[in-house]
């Protein structure tokens, strides 16, 4: 039973990530402003995400929400502003700078473990980091803006404000936190339209938008999650690399993105130390399980 509930959890996971890899090359493909994006995207999001609660749900689902509490309302700000964030990122940095920065985020999710719950940092956690920062810092300091260019402080605000919200759901395990990526999606939606945001988009881009909003993004975000409860945490984080190796590619194909040497080496070095730090964790589980 346990070996069939685990071959299943890499089977959805393993979709998820795929279904994945195009989110960064279709935000590329939009025309419209990064504000127009992200107000479509967080919409369609909170939209597609409710739908799907609705029918899991139903009728209980106004108690769920309002079970969630202050950590509900937090988790919910910091969903919908780092779907905004992540759109901006890939308006104005490489696909692959904003991937790799993101894929830091276990390691800020280490520190805010520590920070609000006193949960001690593994070791392997504390060795890695700064190989990975190096990485990042090879991969990202050849940009025209260097370390320091808007798009990869975007993309670092939005890994900071993801790794946050991850904390947040682990310490409230217990709970679905799903609806808080739906309120996410409504807020940034609410706010972004009060600020002024233009809602025109040409046929092409709404096009895209539905797709994104309404297909790729819930569907992985279900399979993700469905499959990450039937795995240790280790091996989702192994899973999830995939994303950040294929979807610079991806982007490299479809839009003719070049990635530049030292991209090349610094994202080397980055999947090379996530890879050997989320084995290390999986062996952990399987000595401790």
């Amino acid at each position: 039973m346990a070996t069939s509930e685990h071959r299943r959890g890499l089977l959805l996971t393993s979709l998820g990530v795929a279904a994945i890899i195009p989110d960064a090359t279709f935000v590329r493909l939009v025309d419209a402003s990064s504000m127009t994006n992200a107000m479509w995207r967080t919409g369609l999001l909170g939209l597609s995400l409710s739908i799907f609660l609705l029918g899991r749900y139903k009728r209980r689902l106004p108690n769920l929400v309002t079970s969630l509490g202050p950590w509900g309302i937090v988790s919910s700000i910091l969903s919908g502003s780092g779907t905004i964030l992540f759109v901006v990122a890939v308006d104005r940095a490489p696909v692959s700078n904003v991937l790799l920065i993101l894929a830091l985020s276990p390691f800020w999710a280490a520190i805010w473990t520590r920070t609000v719950a006193g949960v001690a940092v593994a070791r392997r956690t504390i060795i890695s980091m700064p190989f990975a920062l190096i990485g990042v810092g090879v991969a990202v300091g050849g940009a025209a803006g260097g370390l320091f260019d808007d798009g990869n402080l975007f993309a670092l605000c939005c890994s900071l404000g993801f790794s946050a919200n991850l904390t947040i759901i682990r310490m409230n395990k217990h709970l679905d936190m799903l609806p808080t990526a739906a309120c996410g999606g409504f807020l940034g939606c609410i706010v972004l339209a009060f600020a002024g945001t233009s809602a025109a988009l040409s046929s092409k881009d709404f096009a895209l938008l539905l797709l994104l909003g309404l297909i790729i993004l819930p569907t992985a975000m279900a399979l993700i999650t469905l499959g990450g409860r039937l795995l240790p945490s280790p091996e989702t984080a192994l899973l999830i690399l995939g994303e950040t190796a294929l979807s610079p590619l991806f982007a490299a194909w479809v839009v003719g993105e070049a990635i530049s040497g030292r991209a090349i080496t610094g994202g080397c070095l980055v999947l090379a130390v996530l890879l050997v730090h989320a084995t290390l964790g999986l062996r952990e589980s399987a000595a401790t399980g």
